[in-house]
């Protein structure tokens, strides 16, 4: 064979070998482009996203804009050449939660995110992006500040209940570490959650471009996971935490009945304390007319802060079940509820 032939063939055999990985690159490509438009970061009709359309200038506000727009985020990173660590300006409405939101200078090298509490996490890699979003808006922190010094069962109007807002998934990861639930004084709280190393972050549980996570992947240590309703089965401990015979149940089922049984605490300690009005828990706290809550006693704030921590806390009873236990069991106990048959992690 001559060297010109033999060149030829080389050269041939490269071009074969890049159109390949040209092709296979395109396709890794479509394939995450696919993925984020099924998320929920994708929804461009959501209300997450749409809320401030009709608004006079249409435009996300400052304390918004970071969690509800592409340009909000960037701000807060610093990528646009503005101040790091907050939002300078307004963001313009008609983005989601784009690829430059997490694919940019700046987040290729971020390494940690400030909860609410103003307590910073560390070595978070790239699983940091998720936690500036997902992390709630209000903790301990933002409680005590509220309550400092006030008599627990004496209603003042004056007091402002802090809402969580969103799913603090974030910070119940890491419990005790990032103070996000309501802590009582002198006791014991759970750190950081520690699942098996292949699933012990956000992105390598959940899909970092779809957002969903594969009950496949999970079936191998928890037989009989299917589909995502089968996560609810799933526990860890044959203890029964919530005190109803049932020890065979899902995590997810003994959080709820510890929700309930602290929502009934708090309702009857609203019904025999003068002053108080009933009070309705969802995103918001709001009394039964749908208005803003201003009749609140400091322990009925507490108590209620945890209630809304746990309810919003979308898989809770995965990333740090033992920690919303001991925050129900406590609050249940301060607001004077019946501790029979409850266990605390």
């Amino acid at each position: 064979m001559s060297y010109l032939n033999r060149d030829w063939i080389f050269i041939a055999i490269f071009l074969l070998l890049t159109i390949s990985a040209c092709s296979d690159t395109e396709a890794a490509k479509e394939e995450i482009q696919s993925s984020w438009k099924s998320s929920a970061h994708a929804d461009k009709d959501a209300g997450a996203f749409t809320h401030w359309d009709n608004d006079d200038p249409p435009q996300i506000p400052e304390n918004c804009a970071k969690c509800h727009s592409t340009p909000g985020y960037l701000d807060f990173l610093g990528a646009d050449g503005s101040t790091p660590g907050q939002v300078d300006k307004p963001a313009r409405t008609g983005t989601t939660v784009e690829c430059d939101a997490c694919h940019n200078d700046v987040s290729k090298n971020k390494d940690s995110a400030v909860m609410p509490s103003t307590v910073e996490l560390t070595g978070l890699r790239r699983n940091s992006d998720c936690m500036e979003c997902h992390q709630g808006r209000a903790s301990n922190t933002q409680v005590d500040e509220v309550l400092l010094g006030l008599p627990p069962d004496t209603v003042n109007t004056d007091i402002s209940g802090p809402g969580i807002h969103n799913s603090p998934a974030g910070p119940t990861l890491y419990g005790a570490q990032s103070k996000g639930g309501y802590e009582y004084s002198g006791k014991d709280y759970s750190d950081r959650y520690s699942h098996v190393v292949e699933f012990d972050t956000c992105i390598r549980c959940h899909n970092p471009h779809s957002l969903a996570v594969d009950p496949e992947r999970c079936s191998a240590c928890h037989l009989g996971v299917r589909s995502h309703e089968d996560f609810r089965e799933i526990r860890a401990s044959s203890i029964d935490y919530d005190g109803d015979l049932d020890a065979s149940e899902g995590l997810a089922g003994e959080i709820e009945t510890l929700e309930a049984k602290l929502l009934a605490s708090i309702d009857f300690y609203i019904a025999v304390t003068d002053g108080v009005e009933p009070l309705v828990i969802n995103s918001r706290f709001v009394n039964e007319a749908g208005d803003t809550y201003s009749t609140w006693t400091p322990r009925l704030l507490r108590a209620a802060f945890n209630n809304q921590y746990s309810t919003l806390g979308s898989g809770s009873y995965i990333h740090n079940p033992q920690y919303i236990i001991q925050l129900l069991y406590d609050s249940i106990d301060d607001m004077g509820g019946s501790l029979s048959g409850l266990i605390r992690p």
